[in-house]
């Protein structure tokens, strides 16, 4: 009985892994270009209402972010890499968001995240 219910745990284990390893980053910071970043930098201006010198240094950090993914993401590229580098870039970005918005700001950026996805939707619409 020992060995039957280890097995069906280990079974488990493995089936909820294999599902947790397919997960797909948000394409909210997949930025290809410069203007991608624009976008994304519009829609957190909006929702957040960003002061001068914040502007610029989120403006700084996004649009280096863009250069970089410029770089690594190529037309031939597979799918997994690309889900790779959106999940690193968005880890980098919303630690260096942390850092220049401050906690009460970033608290508020995190509640506002999905409005601020639909806004860049919109704009990638138009």
């Amino acid at each position: 009985m020992k060995k039957l219910f280890a097995t069906t745990l280990i079974l488990l284990s493995v089936i909820a892994f294999s599902f947790a390893q397919q997960t797909v980053a948000s394409d909210f910071y997949l930025m290809k270009n410069t203007h991608d970043a624009e976008l994304v930098l519009k829609a957190i201006n909006n929702e957040l209402k960003l002061s001068e010198t914040t502007f610029a240094q989120v403006c700084d950090l996004l649009f280096a972010s863009a250069k970089s993914q410029a770089e690594q993401i190529t037309p031939t590229i597979e799918s997994e890499r690309v889900n790779i580098i959106k999940t690193r870039q968005t880890a980098h970005i919303e630690n260096q968001l942390k850092t220049i918005l401050g906690l009460d700001k970033f608290n508020i950026y995190q509640q506002k995240k999905a409005a601020m996805d639909t806004k860049l939707k919109e704009l990638k619409k138009n």
